[in-house]
């Protein structure tokens, strides 16, 4: 059951407004990945996740659009649960003042800026941060640690007000949230007009390259609207006269890429010409080699339900209620039969249960009192830390892991 009033399809591209964008991926009818609940029974909204593929820009994205109010204004992520993402905020805080030459006092901006963990850094190091995140809930922890904070959407109009009250940002990112954006082009348009002509923009997405390499179709959910390739992303920001001209990794989503641009062209690094090139080779931005994705996520969903044959004699417990989670069990058709309960660290998930299969979500305490035969790890980008976990607090069997390309079974 779905309300047509809460979604819209698109006809056109989100970024070059082509009209000659194919489907590539039918994942069904889903659930809201993080629309967690609060009884097992409770009644869900499911509405139809598509992917689809630009001929013109190459963008790869989801046709459906869902309200953003639905999505975002209350959230149930929050960065700093994952020691991975506590870690690398230092290493992203060190490159971002490398690059762009931060002085002391000079103003960052995170944009959708969460619990405001990234931003603490800048903040500690005697920056002037600004976060704006939409989630009243999430804005709040950042505020307790200090974090100035404002309940917003990012858009123009915002930015024009941050401008004419603290001026210009020598720095603004924004993590893994613009391929959430519906209004991209407002958002891309308020970030040119909030960053200083001498500044450095930072975008890291879920780079499509290796979503198609590794198979990673559990990325694929309504929050996120668009994967980007170098190129599709390249084009976005040309069209506000905003130029990249570096890359990095990043070890956050399972491989995302952190793209660095300024205002006035710069020469671009090797590292971003080398990556660039290797895109072209493996046909990121061909629909044929979507196309062939498509195909092997299907085979894959087989392969995981024939293993979950296996697991009526077994406790088997999940761990990591993850958004990406809900896509792949909710895919491949797993419910409580199949997972006895998920574990997971963030607080505001425990007590709940999964979008779809109803599976409940439990503290890590309450997992291993239940003595588990298996367990397996949804949120495998997050792999060597649960695995750490899981052992130190006594687990001494097997792990499954669904992601990257096949599922296989390993002891850690």
């Amino acid at each position: 059951m779905n309300s047509e009033n809460d979604y819209e399809v698109i006809k056109k591209c989100r970024v070059c407004g082509s009209l000659d964008v194919v489907d590539v991926l039918d994942l069904g009818m889903q659930p809201l990945a993080n629309s967690l609940k609060q009884k097992a029974n409770a009644q869900e909204e499911k509405y139809p996740l598509t992917l689809a593929f630009c001929q013109d820009c190459s963008l790869v994205q989801l046709r459906e659009t869902i309200r953003k109010e639905i999505l975002f204004d209350s959230y149930v992520w929050v960065t700093g649960t994952s020691e991975t993402a506590k870690d690398y905020a230092k290493t992203f805080y060190e490159r971002t003042v490398n690059i762009s030459g931060l002085k002391k006092g000079d103003l960052v901006i995170e944009i959708a800026s969460n619990d405001g963990i990234f931003l603490k850094p800048f903040y500690s190091e005697g920056f002037s941060v600004i976060g704006i995140e939409p989630a009243k809930n999430i804005a709040a922890m950042a505020k307790k640690i200090g974090i100035r904070t404002f309940e917003a959407y990012w858009n123009l109009t915002n930015a024009e007000k941050i401008v004419s009250d603290f001026g210009y940002a020598h720095v603004i990112f924004a993590r893994n949230v613009i391929p959430h954006v519906s209004e991209l082009h407002s958002v891309i348009q308020g970030i040119e007009c909030c960053l200083d002509p001498e500044g450095v923009g930072i975008i890291e997405f879920h780079y499509s390259g290796i979503i198609l390499e590794e198979l990673h179709y559990d990325s694929i959910y309504h929050e996120h609207l668009c994967y980007f390739s170098i190129r599709s992303l390249e084009y976005l920001l040309n069209q506000f006269n905003l130029f990249s001209f570096h890359i990095d990794t990043s070890p956050i989503s399972g491989g995302s890429y952190v793209i660095y641009f300024s205002r006035k062209k710069r020469q671009q690094s090797e590292n971003y010409l080398n990556l660039l090139e290797k895109e072209n080779l493996i046909g990121v931005n061909n629909v044929q080699t979507w196309n062939a994705f498509a195909k092997s996520c299907y085979e894959h969903r087989e392969k995981s339900i024939d293993i979950a044959e296996s697991f009526s004699s077994k406790t088997v417990l999940g761990f990591g209620a993850s958004a990406r989670s809900s896509t792949y069990l909710n895919f491949c058709g797993f419910d409580s039969a199949h997972i006895k309960a998920i574990i997971d660290n963030n607080p505001l998930k425990q007590g709940m249960y999964s979008p779809g299969g109803s599976i409940p979500i439990v503290t890590l305490k309450s997992g291993m009192q239940m003595n588990p035969d298996l367990i397996f790890i949804l949120a495998w980008n997050f792999r060597d830390e649960i695995i750490k976990e899981c052992r130190v607090n006594g687990y001494v069997g097997e792990f499954l892991v669904a992601f990257p390309q096949s599922p296989y079974y390993f002891r850690g």
